[in-house]
């Protein structure tokens, strides 16, 4: 029984390297259950998990999918893994601002795209703006040259109202002298 367990532990951690992009690991000792509740409750509002994983499970899995990487550091002491289902930018962030709540929590590494990343790989990835702001950004630069075009050709027909309306006042003024 409890070997089946191991298997189908080790199947649902395959699951989740095969199936999700961005997964950061955490170390998470000296942490009370109350504490790991309020981290799973903000890290689900930027829509990810937080899994505590048996390392020697969790390694296996991880080795199985990714033969080419050695994750045997990260899967070293007490381990949580956080499943990013979106944005890992703003997961990574979140995971920051409670490292100054949490002094006990330590990021250990992160897997992005199939590439192992130290903990300073993750908290440069927290210092990026999430995907939301890069959309918001992108979608500008195309639009400033439109704005610009559509701005430089509505200059022409105002500077030509401009030009005709002082040639009528010139006219105007021509004829209240001769008048």
């Amino acid at each position: 029984m409890v070997k089946q367990y191991k298997i189908e532990k080790v199947e649902d951690f395959k699951n989740i390297f095969k199936n999700y992009q961005s997964l950061i690991f955490a170390d998470h000792s000296g942490l009370k259950a109350e504490n790991m509740y309020y981290i799973r409750t903000k890290l689900s509002e930027t829509e990810a998990n937080l899994k505590i994983l048996k390392n020697t499970l969790a390694l296996r899995a991880a080795s199985q999918v990714y033969e080419e990487i050695d994750f045997s550091e990260i899967f070293k002491g007490p381990t949580s893994m956080v499943v990013c289902k979106k944005d890992a930018a703003s997961v990574a962030k979140l995971l920051k601002s409670l490292m100054k709540e949490f002094e006990t929590l330590k990021i250990k590494g992160g897997l992005f795209e199939g590439k192992i990343y130290g903990p300073e790989g993750v908290e440069r990835l927290a210092t990026l703006p999430t995907k939301d702001v890069l959309l918001a950004q992108l979608l500008g630069l195309l639009n400033n040259p439109i704005v610009g075009l559509v701005t430089v050709l509505s200059a022409l027909p105002r500077n030509l109202a401009v030009v005709l309306d002082a040639v009528r006042q010139k006219k105007e003024k021509e004829l209240e002298l001769h008048s």
